[in-house]
């Protein structure tokens, strides 16, 4: 299977895990603003809970949506004209089959949600985000976490790398930002995926056991998080800051 396939394929199988979805969401919509833009969007799943969640309740917001690969934006853009066309005819909902170029100082929010690891100059990406955001705006980051971790499926869907906290946060800070929220997720995650992905060397995901993981482990994993934020997990989170004087 091309990478581009293998990369489809496991964006639908991943595409309605209600509450892992949900609760990413919950963790980084007290970041979003009224100018926002997502950043390689894939077939738009997480894009769907971004405008429930935010753009459809405040009638000022507006969001911009980019992805480069055709494939996945005939998928992102059957989605949003069939869910949302009021939006979009009012350009409060914008999609762009292409790669983001930054434009001084046009967002509040940078979203890039499992992107910035299919980059191979990721620093690239993060000085990009920053000159596109006005001071104070927000870049929210969601990425694979562990080297350890890294598998025959990360491979295979194109990832360069899986990132640790420090790191992450290392890189922002170097791109001139400052972290403001920082955690690993989903500590649960870490051995299925290990024993699936690494030791077993698989390259798909299995859509039933995803759903099986999603209603059963998740609340409970999210709930286990809440009280305390893990040491480690199959995902990083961080939200950084552009500081406020918008010094380049």
């Amino acid at each position: 299977m091309t990478e581009c396939k293998c990369l489809t394929a496991s964006l639908l199988a991943l595409d309605d895990l209600e509450n892992y979805y949900r609760w990413l969401v919950e963790e980084v919509r007290p970041f979003f603003g009224e100018r926002m833009v997502e950043i390689g969007a894939g077939i738009g799943t997480f894009t769907a809970w971004l405008v429930r969640a935010h753009v459809s309740c405040h009638p000022t917001a507006r969001l911009e949506v980019f992805e480069p690969e055709e494939s996945l934006f005939q998928h992102l853009s059957k989605r949003l004209e069939t869910a949302h066309p009021d939006l979009l005819r009012a350009g409060r909902l914008t999609t762009i089959n292409g790669v983001f170029r930054s434009s001084p100082e046009r967002f509040d929010t940078v979203i890039m949600i499992n992107v910035l690891e299919h980059i191979e100059d990721d620093q690239a990406s993060i000085r990009a985000a920053y000159h596109a955001l006005v001071p104070g705006g927000r870049f929210v980051v969601f990425v694979p976490a562990l080297p350890w971790l890294y598998s025959a499926l990360d491979r295979a869907v194109g990832h360069y790398r899986r990132y640790e906290k420090l790191s992450l946060e290392g890189l922002l800070r170097a791109g001139k930002f400052e972290v403001v929220k920082s955690k690993y997720m989903d500590g649960m995650g870490v051995l299925p995926w290990y024993l699936l992905n690494v030791v077993g060397r698989r390259t798909s995901i299995n859509p039933r056991l995803a759903h099986l993981y999603d209603r059963w482990f998740v609340p409970f994993t999210r709930w286990v998080e809440g009280l305390r934020d893990p040491w480690f997990g199959k995902n990083v989170l961080v939200v950084a800051r552009k500081n406020a004087a918008g010094v380049s």
